[in-house]
């Protein structure tokens, strides 16, 4: 498989990602401090180990991007989109087992109603 070169972009471009990260950045960390401590609420449960996992990752994601706003380090900015990549990705496996267990909820009360007689 060929490569596709790599595309460097001009300074207008990397001052409009920077500026999009800086206004993000305070909200990852936000978000991520209020997940973490929903997580250590519901630790009893597997799902709350998760949120504290997600929290964590978006603590994370926050501060690399900073990293990258504030010094320029590019590799905080690649650690900003892999933790955001992380995110997403744990983020939509936990909404398929959402929606997979709503779908079986939902088989099962048609069921028990069909069974029941209403």
């Amino acid at each position: 498989m060929e490569q596709t070169p790599a595309v460097v972009p001009d300074a207008g471009v990397m001052g409009r990602i920077r500026s999009e990260i800086a206004s993000a950045k305070g909200w990852l960390k936000f978000l991520g401090v209020l997940t973490l401590i929903y997580g250590i609420l519901t630790a009893l449960a597997l799902v709350g180990i998760l949120f504290i996992i997600i929290g964590l990752i978006m603590i994370k994601a926050g501060s690399r991007g900073a990293d990258y706003v504030e010094r320029g380090d590019l590799e905080g900015l690649v650690e900003y989109h892999s933790k955001l990549k992380t995110y997403f990705t744990i983020s939509g496996v936990l909404a398929i087992i959402a929606l997979a267990g709503g779908a079986i909820g939902l088989i099962v009360s048609i069921i028990v109603l069909l069974t029941t007689g209403f």
